[in-house]
C-alpha cells in the first residue's frame, strides 16, 4: 500500500473485521459450552475405570522395582548398577509427562491416552524378556514414557467430565488411587516375586493395560473446541509439542546420574560433562527463546508457585529416597526376603490414605484462609519427614545387623509377635509412616493451594508443572540416594578387603550382594554387614539436609505470606 502525507498515522480497523472477530469469539464460546455439556453427560464409570486403573499401574510401577532391585541385579551379576533399575523408568516418566498435556490439547484426549497405554504396554512386554541390567533399564525407560501420560492425562480428563464443584471430590479419589499404587508397589512386588518370579510382575500388567486401552477407545469420546478439526496430525500442529525440551532434559538428568554413579558407558567422564553442559544450554535456550509451547515456562516459577515447586521437589526427593533405600537395608542388613519386605511395607502404606483424608478434613473444617492453611500444612509435612528421618537413621545406626538365616517370617502375625525383635520393627514402621505421611500431606495441600491461588484458565498448566517437579524429585531422590550408598559401600569395602589382602571377595560382593551370607561367616560377616549398614546411614544424609533446608524455606514463606495477607486486609479496611 502506497503512503503519502494524506495517509493517516493510525489505521482504524474496518467495522466488518471487528464484527467478524466478535462473531468468531461468540461461536467459539458457544461451541465450547456445547462440548462442555456433552462431556459432563458422558458415562463416568468406564472412563474412570480406564483412567484410574492405568494411573494405579503407572504409580505402582514407580515403586515396584524397589523390592526387586537386588533380585534383578544379583541375577544378572550387576549389583553395582542397581540404581539404573530404579531410575530408568523415573527418568523418562519425568521428561515425557509434561508433553502429554499439550498432546491431548492438539490431538484430543483419546489419542494421548492411547499413546500412553501403548508405550506402557510395550515397555512391560519387553521387560519380561530382559537378560541384563541394560536391557531391563531400556525396557523400563519405554514403560516410563507411557506411565507419564497415564498420570498426566488422567487428571486432565477428570477435569473435562466433572463440574468444578465435583472436581475436588474426584481429584481426592484420584490422589488416593495414585498414592495407593505408589505405596503398594513394594509389597505387591515382594509377594509376586517370591511366588512367581520378577518377570511375572510385568506380565500380569499387560492384560490390565489392554483393558484400559479398550475402555479408552470405546468411552473416552471427549469433545474439545480448541482441538483442530483438520490437520490434527500435521507437522505444523505436532511441532507445537516441546519434544526438544524433553529430550534435552533427559540428557541433562541422565548425565548427572552417570557422573554421580560408577556406571561406565564407554566414554570418558569429561565427554559426559561436555554433553551434559551442552544439553543444559540447549534446554535453557529452548525453554527461554526457541520453543513457543514450553514444558517449563520460567515466567511461572516466580512468586508463590516457584516456592511451592521447590518444596514439592524436595519432599518428593525425600520420599523416594526412603522408598528405595529401605528395601535395600531390610534385605541386605536384616536378611529379609521379598515377602518379608512386602509385609513391612503394607503397614507403612496406610500412612498415605490417612494423610490424604486428614489433610482434606482439615482443609474442609478450617475457618482460616484455605490458601494460608494449605501453606501451614506444607510446612508441617516437612516436620514429619525430618523427625522420621532423624529418628530412623539414629536407630538403624545403633541396631545390630542380622547374621542368622532370616530376620523374620512372611506372616504378619509372626512379624509383629516375635518377642525378641518386635520393638525395632514397630519403631521402623512408625518412622517410615512419619515420612510417608508428611509427603502425602504436602501433595494434597499443594494441589489445594494451586486451586485457590491460580486462575482457573491456568490451573491445568500449573498442575502439569506440579507433576513435573514431583517427578524430578522422584528420580533425583531415588538415584542420588542409591548412588551415595553405592559410592560409600565401594570405598569402604575396598579399604576393608585391601587391608586383609583379599580383593577377590570385594569384587564378588560388588557384583553380587546376595553372596554376603554365602561366602562370609564369623567376624568377617559381622564386619562387612556393619560396612553395609554404615553406608545405608550415610545415604540418609542428603535427605536430612534437603528436608532441613525445606523447613527453613517453608517457614520464611509462611511469614512472608502472612505479612502480605495482613497488608491486603489493611488495604481493604482502608478502602
Amino acid at each position: 500500500m502506497r503512503t503519502d502525507e494524506n495517509t493517516p498515522l493510525i489505521v482504524r480497523p474496518e467495522l466488518s473485521d471487528i464484527t467478524e472477530e466478535v462473531e468468531e469469539t461468540a461461536n467459539f464460546e458457544e461451541l465450547e459450552n456445547e462440548y462442555q455439556a456433552f462431556n459432563l453427560n458422558l458415562p463416568k464409570a468406564p472412563i474412570l475405570i480406564a483412567l484410574w486403573l492405568g494411573s494405579f499401574l503407572a504409580s505402582l510401577d514407580n515403586t515396584v522395582v524397589a523390592n526387586m532391585m537386588n533380585v534383578v541385579s544379583e541375577e544378572f551379576h550387576q549389583s553395582e548398577q542397581k540404581q539404573w533399575i530404579a531410575t530408568s523408568f523415573l527418568l523418562t516418566n519425568t521428561a515425557f509427562q509434561p508433553l502429554y498435556g499439550k498432546l491431548s490439547d492438539l490431538t484430543g484426549r483419546k489419542f494421548a491416552l492411547l499413546c500412553a497405554h501403548f508405550f506402557f504396554g510395550i515397555g512391560c512386554f519387553l521387560t519380561i524378556f530382559a537378560n541384563s541390567v541394560e536391557q531391563f533399564s531400556i525396557a523400563r525407560a519405554i514403560c516410563g514414557i507411557g506411565a507419564g501420560g497415564l498420570n498426566a492425562v488422567s487428571s486432565i480428563v477428570v477435569s473435562d467430565i466433572c463440574t468444578a464443584k465435583d472436581r475436588g471430590f474426584y481429584q481426592g479419589y484420584a490422589n488416593l488411587v495414585f498414592a495407593g499404587g505408589q505405596y503398594l508397589g513394594a509389597p505387591l512386588g515382594g509377594f509376586l516375586i517370591d511366588a512367581f518370579g520378577w518377570r511375572f510382575v510385568f506380565a500380569v500388567q499387560i492384560p490390565m493395560i489392554l483393558i484400559c486401552f479398550v475402555l479408552t477407545w470405546t468411552n473416552v469420546n471427549i469433545k474439545l473446541a480448541h482441538v483442530p478439526k483438520k490437520g490434527r496430525f500435521s507437522f505444523e500442529n505436532l511441532s507445537k509439542i516441546d519434544l526438544g525440551g524433553s529430550l534435552s532434559l533427559i540428557v541433562v538428568i541422565g548425565g548427572i546420574l552417570i557422573l554421580t554413579s560408577d556406571t561406565s558407558i564407554g566414554i570418558s567422564n569429561s565427554c559426559v560433562v561436555l554433553i551434559t553442559l551442552a544439553s543444559c544450554v540447549v534446554f535453557l535456550m529452548n525453554e527461554l527463546y526457541w520453543c513457543k509451547e514450553r514444558i517449563l515456562p520460567f515466567q511461572d516459577l516466580w512468586g508463590k508457585f516457584g516456592v511451592i515447586s521447590l518444596l514439592t521437589l524436595t519432599s518428593s526427593f525425600v520420599a523416594f529416597g526412603e522408598i528405595f533405600r529401605k528395601p535395600v537395608y531390610l534385605q541386605l542388613i536384616q536378611n529379609f526376603t521379598n515377602s518379608d519386605v512386602g509385609v513391612y511395607t503394607i503397614f507403612t502404606s496406610f500412612a498415605s490414605p490417612l494423610a490424604s483424608f486428614v489433610t482434606g478434613w482439615i482443609l474442609k473444617k478450617t475457618s482460616m484462609n484455605l490458601e494460608y492453611c494449605s501453606y501451614l500444612l506444607i510446612a508441617s509435612s516437612f516436620i514429619f519427614q525430618v523427625f522420621g528421618l532423624g529418628l530412623e537413621s539414629w536407630f538403624l545406626y545403633n541396631l545390630p545387623p542380622n547374621v542368622g538365616n532370616h530376620a523374620t517370617t512372611a506372616t504378619a502375625v509372626q512379624f509383629f509377635l516375635d518377642n525378641s525383635k518386635v520393638y525395632w520393627k514397630f519403631i521402623l514402621v512408625f518412622t517410615t509412616c512419619l515420612s510417608y505421611y508428611g509427603y502425602c500431606t504436602l501433595l494434597v495441600a499443594t494441589l489445594v493451594s494451586i486451586v485457590f491461588s491460580v486462575e482457573k484458565s491456568q490451573q491445568a498448566t500449573f498442575i502439569g508443572l506440579f507433576y513435573l517437579w514431583r517427578s524430578i524429585g522422584n528420580v533425583l531422590g531415588a538415584s542420588l540416594t542409591l548412588t551415595v550408598f553405592e559410592k560409600c559401600l565401594d570405598v569402604s569395602l575396598f579399604k576393608y578387603f585391601k587391608n586383609i589382602d583379599d580383593l577377590s571377595v570385594y569384587k564378588k560382593l560388588i557384583h553380587d550382594s546376595s553372596l554376603i551370607r554365602k561366602i562370609l561367616d564369623g567376624q568377617m560377616l559381622i564386619d562387612v554387614l556393619h560396612i553395609y549398614n554404615n553406608s545405608i546411614i550415610v545415604a540418609y544424609f542428603p535427605s536430612i539436609f534437603v528436608v532441613a533446608i525445606s523447613i527453613v524455606i517453608a517457614l520464611v514463606f509462611i511469614k512472608v505470606t502472612q505479612k502480605q495477607m495482613a497488608d491486603e486486609d489493611f488495604k481493604e479496611v482502608s478502602a
